[in-house]
C-alpha cells in the first residue's frame, strides 16, 4: 500500500487563462507537485492569520484584513 495520494489537476488548450498557467509552468521548468504544494501552504498560512490593522483613519476607524 503506497503512502501517497494523488490529486491531478487538468488543463484545457482550448482556455486562454488555462493554457497559460501550463504554458507558464512549462517555460519556467517548474516542479509541479512541489509549487502546488507551496501555493497550498501559502493558502493555509494567509486563511489562519490573525486580524491585522492594516490602516487607521483620522476619524478613528480602522481597515483590516481577515485572515480567517
Amino acid at each position: 500500500m503506497s503512502n501517497k495520494k494523488v490529486k491531478s489537476v487538468s488543463f484545457n488548450n482550448t482556455n486562454p487563462q488555462e493554457k497559460e498557467f501550463l504554458d507558464h509552468m512549462e517555460s519556467e521548468k517548474i516542479e509541479f507537485s512541489g509549487y502546488v504544494k507551496e501555493l497550498i501552504f501559502a493558502d493555509m498560512q494567509r486563511r489562519n492569520a490573525p486580524l491585522k490593522i492594516v490602516q487607521k483613519s483620522r476619524n478613528g476607524g480602522i481597515k483590516i484584513v481577515v485572515g480567517k
